[in-house]
């Protein structure tokens, strides 16, 4: 491989590779913060329920007494307090998260032997001295003493290698305190025999004296956890206030080693040397909330009933720290965010360090509020995805404990979450909406379901998902459906000035059409809905046949289940059809309890005649491809009598039969889509509205016409091979003069296509039929004499 290929492949490799150690730390990031969560809101919720429970702060340690004269050691009064603080109890349990969760280091190794190479350093200056020889420039720095002191005593080093394991072992004990490990701190410097040191750092156990700790069942969750147990002899620091400021004294001594100085000040809850020290902003965090946990604890002490009152300690006092003491600790991230450091304060303002913040202060309602705020602006995009997640969850956790939040910065983060999860895990949608408020589950789901694409077995089980989760699948199929529907008003076309093209029954529909079907689907997922999708269905229908679109319309029929049509609804309509002429008592009292079936029942015979109109258009089509296989030369007698002539004229016969019952029984004889068929009173009724039956009576205008001259077609064009179809083809004529039915008002109107009419072209046909009677008359009669002019002048009349 080139080299300069191995280049880039190193190079992407090491890009990917750093990609995933920073997508494990996120991760490992967010899995700290879930910590935090649970460790402060379960505190909080406990002290919510306390506190309704008692109905005010009550004693809740079996240590406290109501007498205010009794006294206690350290340690039962730092418990105590931790029962009664609430703020204290949360600093600790920030500082154990901020100890559970610091990064792993290498400790210095345990070496046995204190001070070796100095102790020998003295030895040899011993000797040199002796002989007198005054030793190396190395031998005279360093110091002739190893007690703890001499170096800061004598203002000297140590031999090097034992300085440099001091620096080490100094820095680990300040990672193990850092860590909230301080056994293993005393435990490491006890093995690397430096027993004094680890009685230093055992200075800050509190008090405790087993005469005064009558109950053996100590509680646990104190400042520190060691001893927990009532102990059988006494144990802590009864002057825990000098061993403070000793430390302090120790971490003031700029002549002492920079994590040793670290270590005592972090014992003490001083911050100045431990800042110095600081590289993240945990530790930073972790610095702070340590002084404030100390100074609340001597504060709190102070006011108790104590054995030992130590007294002031004014050789101190020249050790003060330069920075003013931090009472809320909402002030401390505002000085992190603030600090010197570009590092510091970009890792303060990074999503998950504000969050975590807002954790810690307990201001996570008006961070919840900002970032919901901030998603319209701002968007979701890369890791504001991730982070929407975890607030979405934290959330819900936090309302399922009780706390309060925002209503609507919960709802919209919710929304935005789901309409991510629509994306890849559509399964997942429904479990989050069903957290919202009931008034906008509806809304976001049949948002969802209206968005979505897949086949129908997929999209009903989406929403036999919502069912299971508690949401209203009735109202949100309603909400679907309407949502699908509202591009039809987009969309509708001015029939009054479009010009009407009626599409063929194979002609393929438009997408757009296709949706439409698809959005009524949500309405008959379920029996219960048949009812409204009913009404919904005729007015999809209507739209399309106004538009022409009679095959759209079919496949809308086709597409409703086989079980749509209720036997209720036929026994509705036959009721009001068989009182509605009457005029009896009995009538009218029935009229009264038929009234709220009324609408029901005309949207189902407008169903009924819509359906009918659909089946006889395209079974035209289907007339009309059994016409074309005519057998050639029929114009011979001996082909006529062919077995394919035959055959064919009764395949013809049946088709034609059909035809004229489909077009002429099911729609011309029945006063199709009036207002009459459809049970509508002529003076106006409250549930059709004015732009259905202007709807109504255009479908008229457009349809009637059209089947009077479909049904001549059928008629004519199979006089020859059903000579009767002739004669009925004239009789239409009597059909079209009916008056009850009115069918020549609609081919008299005038419309945007036919500005004079459709009258003329049909007394044409009748005039085509008239003359083809009197045609075959005279071919059957050829003695008598002609009735009829030239072929061509008759022809020329028709035209």
């Amino acid at each position: 491989m080139p080299a300069c290929d191995e280049l880039a492949a190193s190079d992407a490799f090491g890009t990917e590779a750093e990609r995933q150690r920073n997508k494990a730390q996120y991760w490992k990031s967010v899995s700290d913060t879930w910590n935090l969560l649970e460790r402060l809101y379960m505190l909080r919720h406990q002290a919510q329920s306390d506190t309704a429970q008692n109905g005010a702060s009550t004693p809740n340690s079996m240590f406290e007494t109501d007498s205010p004269s009794a006294l206690t050691t350290d340690f039962i009064s730092v418990q105590n307090m931790m029962g009664t603080d609430a703020l204290l109890a949360e600093y600790v349990e920030v500082r154990r998260w901020l100890e559970d969760t610091a990064p792993e280091f290498q400790p210095v190794e345990t070496r046995k032997g204190y001070l070796f190479y100095t102790r020998r350093s003295i030895r040899d200056r011993k000797l040199f001295a002796k002989e007198g020889d005054s030793g190396s420039a190395d031998t005279s720095r360093t110091v002739t003493e190893i007690d703890p002191d001499a170096t800061s005593r004598q203002k000297k080093k140590l031999a090097f290698e034992d300085a440099e394991y001091n620096t080490g072992l100094l820095r680990t004990l300040y990672e193990y305190v850092r860590r909230g490990r301080v056994d293993n701190a005393m435990d490491l410097c006890v093995e690397s025999d430096e027993p004094w040191r680890a009685a230093s750092i055992k200075g800050g156990l509190f008090w405790r004296d087993p005469k005064l700790e009558t109950d053996d069942n100590m509680p646990v969750d104190g400042v520190d956890g060691k001893d927990a147990l009532a102990p059988s002899h006494p144990a802590g620091n009864i002057n825990r206030v000098l061993w403070k400021h000793a430390c302090a004294a120790l971490a003031h001594d700029e002549n002492n080693e920079l994590f040793e100085r670290a270590l005592y000040a972090a014992l003490s809850g001083r911050l100045d040397e431990v800042l110095m020290v600081c590289e993240s902003w945990e530790d930073f965090v972790w610095a702070y909330v340590n002084s404030m946990i100390e100074t609340r604890i001597e504060r709190g002490l102070k006011d108790t009933n104590q054995l030992y009152i130590p007294e002031q300690a004014t050789s101190f006092d020249h050790i003060q720290s330069k920075y003013p003491q931090v009472v809320d600790i909402g002030q401390v991230f505002d000085i992190i965010a603030t600090h010197d450091s570009e590092a510091l304060q970009n890792e303060a303002n990074s999503p998950l360090r504000k969050l975590q913040a807002a954790l810690i202060t307990n201001r996570f309602a008006k961070y919840l509020q900002e970032f919901a705020d901030s998603l319209d602006a701002e968007g979701i995009t890369g890791d504001r995805e991730e982070l929407l997640q975890f607030v979405v969850h934290a959330a819900l956790y936090m309302r399922r404990l009780g706390f309060e939040l925002p209503g609507d910065a919960v709802d919209k983060v919710l929304n935005t979450y789901s309409s991510l999860l629509a994306q890849d895990h559509r399964e997942l949608v429904s479990i989050y909406v069903s957290h919202m408020p009931v008034d906008k589950q509806t809304e976001a789901y049949a948002q969802f379901l209206y968005k979505l694409d897949g086949s129908r077995a997929v999209r009903m089980q989406l929403l036999d998902q919502a069912k299971r989760h508690g949401l209203d699948t009735a109202a949100i199929s309603k909400r679907a459906t309407e949502l699908g529907l509202a591009t039809s008003a987009d969309g509708e076309m001015d029939t009054d000035n479009e010009q009407f093209i009626l599409a063929e029954p194979a002609e393929p529909i438009a997408e757009s059409e296709l949706d439409k079907i698809r959005a009524i689907e949500w309405v008959t997922s379920s029996p219960q809905l048949y009812e409204y999708a009913l009404v919904e269905i005729c007015k999809l229908a209507r739209q399309f046949l106004l538009h022409g679109r009679t095959n759209a319309a079919t496949q809308l029929f086709n597409s409703l289940p086989s079980d749509f049509v209720q036997q209720e609804w036929i026994s509705k309509a036959q009721g009001i059809a068989n009182y509605g002429g009457a005029n009896t008592e009995a009538s009218r009292r029935s009229a009264g309890s038929m009234q709220a079936d009324k609408t029901q029942a005309t949207y189902f015979q407008e169903y009924i005649h819509m359906l009918s109109l659909c089946d006889a258009f395209a079974y035209y089509a289907t007339w009309a491809e059994t016409l074309c296989k005519r057998p050639a030369n029929t114009q011979n007698q001996r082909t006529r009598l062919q077995m394919q002539w035959l055959e064919w004229k009764e395949a013809m016969a049946q088709a034609t039969d059909h035809a004229v019952k489909m077009f002429q029984d099911r729609l011309l004889d029945i006063d199709w889509l009036s207002m009459q068929s459809l049970f509508i009173a002529p003076d106006g009724d409250q549930d059709s509205s004015d732009q259905r039956l202007t709807e109504l009576e255009r479908l008229r205008d457009l349809y009637i016409p059209e089947a009077v001259f479909r049904l001549h077609s059928i008629l004519f064009d199979t006089r020859d091979a059903l000579p009767k179809n002739l004669k009925r083809s004239l009789d239409l004529a009597q059909l079209v003069a009916n008056d009850s039915l009115g069918i020549y008002r609609q081919l008299a109107r005038a419309t945007p296509e036919h500005p004079n009419g459709r009258l003329t072209a049909f007394m044409r046909l009748m005039r085509r039929s008239a003359y083809e009677i009197l045609r075959v008359q005279q071919e059957s009669q050829p003695d008598k004499p002609p009735v009829l002019a030239d072929a061509v002048t008759v022809t020329s009349g028709i035209a």
